[in-house]
């Protein structure tokens, strides 16, 4: 008898940073159709994470995951 031996794969979303002119910083997962804003880089990102975590929620076959932030912008 074999066993099978599978490895999951953890799903790795892209999301951009940007910034407008008044400083706001904006995250957005294109891919799930996520947004979020925030004063400060953090508070967008913890917006972003907790979008994606009631989103991935609902998405069964995606049991773990991992955000790769791009910057868009200079501090």
């Amino acid at each position: 008898m074999q066993h099978s031996t599978s490895t999951v794969s953890k799903k790795t979303y892209q999301v951009i940073l940007d910034k407008d002119e008044d400083g706001m910083i904006f995250a957005r997962c294109n891919e799930l159709h996520a947004n979020a804003e925030g004063k400060t880089e953090a508070e967008a990102k913890n917006g972003i994470k907790e979008a994606i975590e009631l989103m991935v929620e609902d998405l069964s076959k995606d049991k773990g995951y991992s955000l790769k932030f791009i910057r868009k912008y200079s501090e």
